[in-house]
């Protein structure tokens, strides 16, 4: 659904993934082709042209071999992007495997808290009516993770959730406990 059209700027804010994981992307590319050569060399040089197992094999290799490379490009492609945004009415993340990104409707979220010794963020969230869900976000491919998750607080005290105290990036739904 669009964005209703008022005086005020769309709140939309952005953070994209980390160098790091576009730069990993690339290097198993590049290696990925080194890889698939050498096993394709050695596949034709031991080739025997009236062994027929041996031509099926090559030719699985191949395509074996540009599969992945395809799928390692998606991910490149994909990381090139927003890892989270934060639209007017959810959190919209991009799973490096999937085209589009998924959404968790802010106003529906019931906590959110940093998942102990793990770089997650886990949310619990109404998926329907009286139904709470399990989401951890891996904070550790976010780029401006301390911008993102102050950007996050905001918009969840909008929607009535409330700082835990004595806990850094958590916040809870007055009333509400997981029980």
């Amino acid at each position: 659904m669009p964005p209703m059209v008022t005086g005020e700027p769309a709140r939309d804010r952005s953070f994209p993934f980390r160098s790091w994981v576009r730069e990993t992307c690339r290097r198993a590319i590049i290696w990925g082709i080194g890889v698939i050569a050498v096993l394709g060399g050695v596949s034709w040089y031991l080739r025997d042209p009236d062994s027929e197992p041996l031509s099926r094999a090559f030719g699985a290799l191949l395509i074996y071999g540009t599969l992945f490379l395809v799928s390692l490009a998606k991910i490149w492609w994909t990381a090139g992007g927003a890892a989270v945004v934060l639209e007017d009415e959810s959190l919209a993340y991009q799973p490096l495997h999937t085209f589009w990104p998924k959404r968790i409707p802010l106003g529906g979220v019931l906590s959110c808290a940093p998942r102990t010794e793990t770089q997650s963020l886990r949310f619990v969230y109404e998926s329907s009516p009286g139904r709470a869900r399990e989401f951890f976000l891996n904070l550790g491919l976010i780029r401006g993770r301390t911008a993102f998750l102050t950007a996050l607080g905001e918009e969840l005290r909008e929607r009535g959730l409330e700082p835990v105290e004595g806990q850094t990036w958590a916040w809870i739904r007055a009333g509400w406990s997981e029980g």
